[in-house]
């Protein structure tokens, strides 16, 4: 299994874990492993483009913090930290709202959306057509997804062709699910044992304990939890090849137009100023950087999901 604040958020179902308060004018952020500093000047102008209860309030973001470098708990296993976590922290700030995160499981969080519990969440979740069916999308970066075996692959699995006949725990309704049954109609009699979890870290947990033979996960998270996790120390992703590369998305309720356009104005503004490359780069993830920010994209890369 992973370390300890992974377990803690494998176990939370809902939890309000911390609020940020930041100023009209500027406001001096931390990002990245290491606490660097950011300064993040708020436009005036993107406050009016907010709905009049969020100008001066707080803005509400729900994630998962199950996903680094994106999305995980500090060594407290209660505050937040991550890639997101840093973004929306940063576009609160060029808002000139507050802002108040919140956890939810991520099957979970589109139905919390679709709600109106929270106003939108960061958690590396792709856009993809289904789920633009239920709610809109900002697009803010990009990733694949890559197998995860155990080290030194004995079953020598080299392509998503190889989990026909075997084991394989995914996420609920991921990507990865929709990539792993997509594949399992080709499988022709020899089809996959597909295991289906709610959090990555209990998938994780049935390969390291070799009762499943493969799981399937966003490349730069499962290299991120295998590099500094030493619980996941026997695991090997597998880089040579990625499958269904997408947007990583923001997801809004679809009648929060101003608040999706307002977001979409701030990364733009963010990019522009090199905030956001610098949140990227502080978590090594530049490459996975966009130029342009897009609403509701997701045909482009035509991921399946749930």
């Amino acid at each position: 299994m992973l370390t300890s604040k992974y377990s803690v958020a494998a176990l939370a179902s809902f939890v309000v874990l911390m609020t940020g308060t930041y100023a009209a004018s500027a406001e001096d952020l931390k990002i990245g492993p290491n606490g660097e500093a950011l300064s993040v000047e708020a436009s005036p102008a993107l406050t009016e483009k907010l709905p009049a209860d969020l100008k001066g309030g707080t803005l509400k973001i729900v994630t998962d913090p199950s996903v680094p470098p994106y999305t995980f708990y500090q060594a407290d296993g209660s505050t937040l930290t991550g890639s997101d976590v840093d973004l929306g922290n940063a576009i609160a700030a060029k808002l000139g709202v507050k802002v108040e995160w919140s956890t939810v499981k991520f099957p979970g969080i589109i139905a919390a959306i679709e709600a109106g519990r929270f106003d939108m969440a960061i958690t590396s979740m792709g856009d993809t057509p289904a789920r633009e069916q239920k709610v809109d999308f900002v697009d803010y970066s990009t990733d694949g997804n890559a197998i995860v075996v155990l080290k030194g692959n004995p079953l020598g699995i080299k392509t998503i062709a190889d989990l026909c006949g075997k084991s394989t725990a995914v996420l609920q309704g991921s990507v990865m699910q929709g990539l792993v049954e997509k594949q399992n109609e080709k499988c022709a009699g020899n089809p996959i044992n597909i295991q289906v979890f709610p959090d990555i870290n209990q998938a994780l947990l049935q390969v390291r304990t070799q009762r499943a033979d493969a799981t399937m996960y966003q490349y730069g998270v499962a290299a991120y939890i295998i590099k500094t996790s030493p619980d996941a120390a026997n695991l090997e992703v597998l880089a040579f090849e990625q499958y269904g590369s997408g947007y990583n998305a923001m997801p809004f309720k679809k009648t929060s137009t101003a608040l999706r356009d307002a977001v979409q104005a701030a990364l733009t503004e963010l990019k522009a100023d090199g905030s956001y490359g610098k949140i990227l780069t502080a978590w090594g993830m530049e490459a996975n950087g966009l130029d342009t920010f897009t609403v509701n994209d997701g045909l482009r890369f035509n991921q399946p999901s749930n």
